[in-house]
């Protein structure tokens, strides 16, 4: 149940709390003024009613009626717990005689005790009920009203109250989609409480803006202060080893540690780039992967490849060429023969027949510098694959392979206007 239901139904309760609260009230009160003028007229009947009371001989007798009684009024004098004299409309005696004034069978009695005898004013309620009737049955239809009134006001203030929120969440859910530090979150413009949780989520995400660039910008400067060294090393390494021919055992393996530490970096820089906003170029994602497969050794292993002739896309060239040869090189790392290439609109799908991926370990291969097996590559490839996928509106992930190894999945968004 969503909140914005909720909080309309506790409004409908709590009017209907009130409601019912108000009209129990009004029905009492009604009740007490109707029932209060009644008593009042058969009151006033006994008290002009007792001078009429003849007592001559031993024996009670009303001697006469009023004229200035009403017509549907009954008056009864009752000794010894009998009724000995009955004057009015038939009503049915009291059936018990008590003082004041008491109701039996939409009859109101009032009486009057007196020496040893009691004198009995009696009048129909029965309009006093039906006037009760009608208003509860007003009321009954006055609360179910107010109360679909009230769900439906309470739905739409409701709905007006939680409309910024409802905002802040959807541009929440697209950032998380397409993250992007410099973005924020739609303010309301009125510092209430809504105001004042948008303002401090927006204070909260330029401090983590903030965070994010001091990250990427040491990883930006330690990458190219590596690089700059490690290719000095790099030269002077190759120079030595047209020099000292003695030496070329231990120069190579110095030379191919300098190389992978340059290559480690340049993945570093890749990393920092792919979190900052992208450039967007038409390009074309099969030249890309025969482009990234010209140069790349596949020591042997057979390449099947299902390429549609073209596949026109908007992008950053650098970061897709970087994820193409990225996954190309970790399915040639780990291959034991083959290696198939799929392309299925902006998913590219690369198959290989080696171990594969564990299903326990498919999430943890895409966190930097988590590795299988040692000597497993520099730990950055598939996390920058993902990074570069996700940094285009998409993701990667690995799948068992029909192959009987791994394959990895990356897919892009949408092609981009």
């Amino acid at each position: 149940m969503s909140l914005r239901l909720r909080l309309a139904l506790f409004y409908a309760l709590l009017l209907g709390l009130v409601l019912a609260g108000l009209g129990l009230f009004l029905r009492y009160a009604l009740k007490g003024t109707l029932y209060g003028a009644l008593d009042a007229t058969l009151r006033d009947a006994l008290l002009l009613a007792r001078p009429l009371v003849n007592e001559e001989d031993g024996h009670l007798r009303l001697e006469q009626e009023p004229e200035s009684f009403p017509r549907d009024l009954a008056l009864f004098l009752v000794a010894g717990g009998q009724v000995v004299a009955a004057e009015g409309p038939p009503f049915p005696p009291p059936p018990t005689l008590r003082p004041g004034c008491f109701s039996h069978e939409e009859v109101r009695y009032c009486a009057l005790e007196e020496g040893g005898f009691a004198l009995v004013a009696a009048r129909s309620s029965e309009w006093a009920d039906r006037a009760m009737d009608r208003m509860e049955r007003v009321l009954l239809l006055a609360f179910s009203g107010a109360l679909a009134l009230a769900f439906l006001l309470g739905y739409l203030l409701a709905g007006r109250a939680l409309a910024p929120l409802d905002r802040m969440a959807r541009r929440a859910l697209e950032l998380a989609q397409a993250p992007d530090p410099k973005a924020r979150l739609p303010e309301p413009g009125r510092m209430d409480e809504v105001g004042r949780l948008a303002r401090a989520q927006n204070l909260l995400l330029e401090a983590l803006e903030r965070l994010l660039e001091a990250e990427r910008s040491f990883v930006r400067h330690a990458a190219h202060e590596l690089r700059t060294p490690l290719t000095v090393l790099i030269g002077r390494l190759e120079q030595a080893l047209e020099a000292d021919p003695p030496l070329r055992r231990p120069l190579e393996r110095a030379l191919e540690a300098a190389l992978h530490l340059k290559a480690l970096a340049e993945r570093l820089l890749l990393l920092a780039r792919a979190e900052a906003p992208l450039r967007r170029e038409p390009l074309d994602l099969v030249a890309l992967v025969l482009e990234a497969l010209e140069d790349l050794p596949r020591e042997g292993k057979v390449l099947e490849l299902h390429l549609p002739p073209t596949l026109p896309y908007r992008g950053d060239p650098d970061l897709l060429r970087a994820l193409v040869r990225n996954l190309l090189e970790n399915a040639f790392r780990h291959a034991r023969s083959r290696v198939a290439v799929r392309l299925e609109g902006p998913c590219l799908l690369v198959d290989d027949d080696g171990p594969g991926i564990p299903e326990s370990a498919r999430e943890a291969v895409f966190r930097p510098f988590q590795r299988l097996a040692p000597g497993g590559g520099s730990g950055l490839g598939l996390p920058l694959v993902r990074r570069v996928a996700e940094a285009h509106g998409g993701f990667a992930r690995a799948e068992e392979s029909p192959l009987g190894g791994a394959r990895v999945r990356a897919c892009l968004g949408r092609m981009g206007p």
